[in-house]
């Protein structure tokens, strides 16, 4: 699989089945993201995830488009109402592009 086939693969999964957020770094405006979310299942929280931080998967395209070049630990997500800091944010690279954004994220 191209990178370019991954990403688009991707957008189409999230654009069905993703969910729209803000994303803030430091002070700066907030920003629209379409992402996916969901909670931890039990047997993963291990390795500093706790009970309530969720999983998100960000599209590099979805950066793009809010004007970032990646995500980082610190940023803020807003999701559902619900204020979130990213606790860590991991590329999946194929090829030496990013074609994925996975974060854990923690908060109320």
């Amino acid at each position: 699989m191209s990178p370019e086939q991954a990403i688009a693969a991707l957008d189409r999964q999230i654009a069905l089945h993703g969910d729209d957020a803000q994303h803030q770094r430091g002070t700066g405006a907030a920003a629209s993201l379409r992402l996916w979310v969901r909670e931890y299942l039990p047997q993963e929280l291990q390795g500093g995830v706790t009970q309530g931080d969720r999983k998100v998967v960000v599209s590099p395209t979805d950066v793009a488009k809010a004007g970032l070049s990646d995500l980082r630990k610190l940023d803020k997500l807003t999701i559902a109402g619900r204020r979130t800091n990213v606790e860590y944010a991991n590329p999946t690279r194929i090829r030496g592009v990013v074609v994925r954004w996975d974060l854990n994220v923690r908060g109320s």
